[in-house]
């Protein structure tokens, strides 16, 4: 029996037990680790997902590849998993502090263009994207019967009254893809307090039907992404509160593939006018009503029509916590 080298990091923070918790499993060239198995193994990590880490013969972080599992499937690519490998991999190496790390890290979804900056301690992963806005939507009132904490009181009158259109009509929701199975309905609230505030983490999954994607568009995975819009800072930065209600696992710190999701829908359809370069870049909160804080920054680059997005760079942090070695 073999034994393989894992750890364990808290990623989108700086702080140790903030942020969302990875496990990065290290799989040696000369073994073989079949699907069964890194199943087991993300199962019994239990975290939303684990990375097997697979290093290429040769020059280091040259041909790295890998491979990520939830507690219940593989998936070919998710944020906060790939932002954690690049820190994993380069923070310890230590070149000079304005040395900045480059290199491909290979996902099923496609090779992500990796880089390391060891000055601020931060890894920014070209996030691979096909954006695409679903003709279907969510019913505003479908989501109040998910969290029907929101229909308390007065806050619930106001709510109602924020989600009526200019015309009358009563609003919908976006679905929102940032690549083939990864899907995201995109919920906007008014306010952090009172509304925000109110999400309760052990509600909120998705009736199979409700949220329908195009013909030919894979279910795969789908959840909830709730935001507030912050108030501008007079800068170039859009700054959001958000909190992501997963269907089956409750709520999830950080998630980079919503806050991308989210992110490449703005710049499509809001803010797509904010810089002449047609580049905007958001700064995203999430994890602080359940104790773990996390910030993501998202920049958004717009082909020259502005018609679709070119480019979608995902940064953040990633602090050690635990390693260790487990029986394979």
């Amino acid at each position: 029996m073999s034994e393989l080298n894992f750890a364990t990091l808290d990623v989108f923070t700086d702080t140790r037990f903030k942020g969302n918790p990875l496990a990065i499993v290290q799989i040696p060239s000369n073994l073989t680790l079949g699907q069964i198995r890194k199943q087991a193994i993300a199962s019994e990590f239990n975290l939303s997902e684990t990375v097997f880490l697979h290093h290429g013969n040769g020059e280091y972080l040259k041909n790295t590849r890998i491979d990520i599992f939830t507690t219940s499937a593989e998936i070919p690519f998710a944020g906060h998993p790939t932002i954690g490998t690049i820190c994993y991999l380069c923070a310890d190496r230590g070149p000079p502090p304005d040395f900045v790390d480059r290199f491909t890290l290979h996902t099923k979804a496609g090779p992500v263009a990796a880089s390391f900056d060891h000055a601020t301690r931060s890894a920014t992963a070209d996030i691979p994207h096909n954006v695409k806005l679903h003709q279907s939507s969510v019913h505003w009132k479908y989501i109040l019967e998910l969290q029907p904490s929101l229909l308390q009181g007065q806050v619930g009158e106001e709510l109602e009254g924020w989600t009526r259109r200019y015309d009358g009509s009563e609003a919908e929701f976006p679905i929102v893809s940032i690549v083939d199975g990864m899907s995201f309905v995109l919920v906007r609230l008014p306010l952090v307090d009172k509304y925000l505030d109110k999400l309760r983490s052990n509600q909120g999954a998705l009736i199979p039907g409700v949220a329908k994607l195009d013909e030919g568009w894979a279910t795969g995975f789908l959840g909830l992404y709730y935001y507030v819009i912050l108030p501008d800072e007079g800068d170039e930065i859009v700054r959001i509160r958000a909190r992501m209600i997963e269907q089956d696992a409750g709520e999830d710190p950080a998630t980079g593939s919503a806050a991308s999701a989210l992110a490449s829908h703005l710049s499509l359809t809001e803010f797509e006018r904010r810089q002449s370069t047609c580049t905007c870049t958001y700064e995203i909160v999430q994890g602080v009503e359940i104790g773990r804080g996390s910030k993501l920054v998202v920049k958004v680059i717009l082909a020259d029509d502005g018609n679709s997005v070119k480019q979608v760079l995902l940064t953040g942090s990633a602090v050690t916590v635990m390693q260790g070695s487990l029986a394979s």
